[in-house]
């Protein structure tokens, strides 16, 4: 199969998967070169089967490269897989009206990536099938004392009823200054923010919090939630401050998933011990593992991949913020916060998204702050990556 995407790190990574599973892919950076591939196989007799396609790229951005791709009758018989960092409004239909097999979100688990993989091939289609009622399997993990911050008192009680039959135990506020006023006496170990909330929203209650935490020491995870899905939203939350991003109405497969990988993280929100430092970035040793088939051989290629892929990416970031250019600081902030995505760490993916914005915006007075923000924590997340490849070879070693 043909994997089409312009970020280095998430071309091995899916290489990687692939490569695990006895599939033998070739990888390209752009959309020019995978027609170029792909007309090259399919005059030799050999043509790809399937493509998985980044949707966002330079020059020939992924719903393009799918149109080309159905235009060419050569081509045609190829199914897509279309991976995105950030859904947009209107992508779903998108994908319907140009024949996408399936549309995912990155990071991927390697066992949504293998079993639509296979649908795909086997002519099922993700974006087509209907999606009838899940059956979500037996909950695993710590039990939470969750704070609910949300204004109305139906989506309280969802959210509340969903908690607490997983054997969590929660608290409510119903708006911002309650919430500020209930962790000043209480502990909890994670916060479902609505965005929406009177006298204080989410994304000031966030910032309150962020801010007490530069005194006390801590990160408390903060889950955002939100009615509308708008495009930005996602980047917003995370350079709020946010963990994560919900939409409303909530289901209780992505609740739980979003509560498994915060609370491994969790950390009260009473004054931190002295000395205590910040969880930078909630790394999961075992996800990052599951996406390279648990070999920590290939997680520690990965991982020298990104250190060299992502000083680049930051020296472009520097060079466009010395020149005052927005276009080059956009693609160089989106490449490098699609590289950090993968090792879910959101103080530097939000310290991304936020230059990101900037050059969107074409507002760039803040851009030497946030780029020193981002330096800061990009650093951080290179110390907790190499150690975690330290402790493989040490793991190894001693077998």
């Amino acid at each position: 199969m043909l994997v089409v995407d312009d970020n280095a790190t998430n071309r091995r990574i899916l290489h990687e998967m692939l490569t695990h599973w006895s599939m033998r892919p070739t990888t390209v950076a752009g959309g020019r070169a995978a027609l170029l591939e792909l007309e090259r196989a399919s005059l030799v007799g050999k043509p790809y089967p399937l493509v998985l396609l980044d949707s966002q790229m330079p020059e020939m951005d992924g719903f393009a490269l799918a149109r080309q791709i159905k235009k060419r009758p050569r081509l045609a018989g190829a199914s897509i897989m279309m991976l995105t960092s950030g859904p947009r409004p209107g992508d779903r239909a998108r994908c319907l009206a140009l024949g996408v097999s399936a549309y995912l979100t990155k990071p991927i688990k390697q066992s949504d990536l293998l079993d639509t993989i296979m649908g795909a091939l086997s002519g099922r289609s993700a974006v087509t099938r209907p999606s009838g009622p899940r059956t979500a399997a037996p909950r695993k993990g710590p039990r939470l004392r969750v704070l609910v911050a949300e204004d109305n008192a139906v989506n309280q009680q969802v959210a509340v009823g969903m908690l607490e039959r997983e054997g969590h135990r929660t608290v409510v506020a119903g708006n911002g200054r309650e919430a500020l006023a209930l962790l000043e006496r209480e502990a909890v170990d994670l916060v479902l923010m609505d965005v929406q909330m009177p006298e204080l929203d989410g994304f000031e209650t966030t910032a309150a919090i962020r801010e007490r935490e530069k005194v006390s020491g801590g990160h408390l995870p903060i889950v955002a939630l939100t009615a509308h899905a708008m495009k930005g939203d996602a980047e917003r939350c995370l350079a709020a401050g946010m963990d994560a991003y919900l939409t409303k109405p909530l289901e209780m497969l992505q609740l739980r998933g979003v509560l498994a990988s915060l609370g491994k993280g969790r950390s009260s929100s009473k004054a931190a011990a002295k000395g205590a430092t910040p969880n930078r970035g909630l790394l999961d040793e075992p996800r990052l593992l599951d996406r390279v088939g648990g070999d920590r051989r290939a997680l520690a290629k990965l991982v020298r991949l990104f250190l060299t892929d992502s000083r680049k990416l930051l020296a472009r970031v520097r060079d466009a913020v010395k020149r005052g250019s927005a276009p080059d600081l956009r693609s160089a902030a989106h490449a490098l916060k699609g590289s950090v995505s993968n090792f879910a760490a959101p103080a530097a993916t939000a310290a991304a998204a936020r230059l990101q914005e900037m050059g969107e915006r074409g507002d760039l007075t803040a851009a030497t702050h946030a780029y020193a923000s981002l330096k800061q924590e990009l650093g951080f997340l290179r110390k907790r990556l190499l150690a975690i490849v330290a402790g493989g070879r040490a793991k190894r070693a001693r077998r």
